[in-house]
This record gives structure tokens, C-alpha cells and sequence, in this order.
């Protein structure tokens, strides 16, 4: 082997050596997939291996009441896939992109928060608790978040631009510089939550203001 070729060759496994030890020394230890594209998979019920997945792409796949704990996705998108009351605890998502995707009864707050870094657009979130999470910057763009729960969440920053945000629950949550441009149905108290440079559309920012029972004429 060539001098340079060996040269290149250490510089790729440094590479990976440091994005490994980024997201986790365990995924070292279990059989990592990279650069795999997963077409019409029906995961469900299935007892599944914990694996890691590395830039990969998943389109029309149903993960519903599958056993996810413990498994590890970095930079890779979910397309049109089902999560219903699918098992997360522990999982790992780093820079995970879910568009046009159903989740049903999913407790993110269970997930692994090292790390933790996902963004959703078009996607139907049903019922789902993401309390105690760090969810600065995240995009729930476009999305229906029907009955979820925000506890405690920080998103400062997040996108919740053109969301429908019907029995969604915000409380000491930190929304500061939010964007809820064109948001609909959403319900929440000025007085405990942080707001700060958050942005409204008319006329539905009127609905802060239902926690003072005022009538506006």
C-alpha cells in the first residue's frame, strides 16, 4: 500500500473513531448500519436486535408497538413512518429528521437526552409527552401536536410555525423566541411560561390572554 493511501486510509478511521466516541462509546460495541436505505418495512411487534444506525433513510416503515430501547439513530431521516406506542426509552436520536410521520402515545421524555437532537415537519404527534427536554431550536414545523405534553420543556427558539396545537399542555415551559407564526389552538398562560421575543400571529395571539377571564369586545 502506497504511503498516501495509508495516510488516507488513518484519516477516515480517525474520523469515525471521533463521531463514534461523540454519540456514545457503546455504539462500538453493537453492530452499527450505515448508509442504508430501508423501503416499506413492517418492523412492528418485531423483537428487534439494538443496533445503530448511521445516515440512513427510512421510507414508509412501521415501527408501531416495536421495542426501540436502547437503539441509536444519528443523521438520518424518517419518511412517512408510523411510531404508534412505540417503545423509545433510552433511544438514542442525534440529528434525526421525522417528516410527514405518525406518533401515537410516544414518551420522548423517556429517550436518551445526550445529545438529544431531532426536528419534525408535516408530522401527525398524537398524545405525546416531551416533558423535562432540552428542545432548543427544534422544528415542529407544519405538524398536528394534538394532546401533547410540554412540561418543563425548553424550546427556546423551536418552530411552531403553522402547527395545530389542540390540547397541547405548556407549563413552565421556557418559549422564549418560540415562532408560533400562524399556529392554531394553542392554550397558554403568560404567567407560567416564559415568552420573551416569542412570535404570534393575529388573531389567535388573543388566546394568551384567556388566563386574565377578560372579555375583549
Amino acid at each position: 500500500m502506497r504511503s498516501e493511501d495509508l495516510e488516507k486510509d488513518l484519516i477516515l478511521f480517525k474520523i469515525k473513531k471521533d463521531f463514534y466516541e461523540n454519540i456514545g462509546e457503546e455504539m462500538m460495541e453493537n453492530e452499527v448500519f450505515e448508509n442504508e436505505v430501508y423501503l416499506k418495512q413492517n418492523f412492528s411487534k418485531q423483537i428487534l436486535v439494538y443496533k445503530s444506525y448511521i445516515n440512513c433513510r427510512f421510507e414508509n416503515c412501521d415501527f408501531s408497538n416495536t421495542d426501540l430501547s436502547n437503539f441509536q439513530f444519528a443523521n438520518s431521516v424518517f419518511y412517512q413512518c408510523n411510531f404508534s406506542l412505540t417503545n423509545i426509552e433510552k433511544t438514542r436520536f442525534q440529528d434525526v429528521i421525522f417528516n410527514e410521520s405518525k406518533f401515537v402515545g410516544i414518551n420522548f421524555f423517556k429517550a436518551d437526552k445526550f445529545l438529544l437532537s431531532f426536528q419534525f415537519k408535516k408530522c401527525l404527534i398524537d398524545t405525546c409527552n416531551f416533558s423535562d427536554l432540552m428542545l432548543k431550536n427544534t422544528s415542529f414545523y407544519e405538524s398536528i401536536l394534538r394532546s401533547c405534553d410540554f412540561k418543563n420543556s425548553d424550546l427556546a427558539n423551536a418552530d411552531f410555525r403553522k402547527t395545530d396545537l389542540n390540547g397541547a399542555l405548556f407549563h413552565n415551559a421556557n418559549l422564549s423566541k418560540a415562532d408560533f407564526t400562524e399556529a392554531i389552538n394553542y392554550s397558554i398562560d403568560p404567567l407560567n411560561n416564559k415568552l420573551q421575543k416569542a412570535k404570534f400571529s393575529i388573531p389567535e395571539v388573543y388566546s394568551l390572554l384567556s388566563s386574565f377571564n377578560i372579555i375583549i369586545e
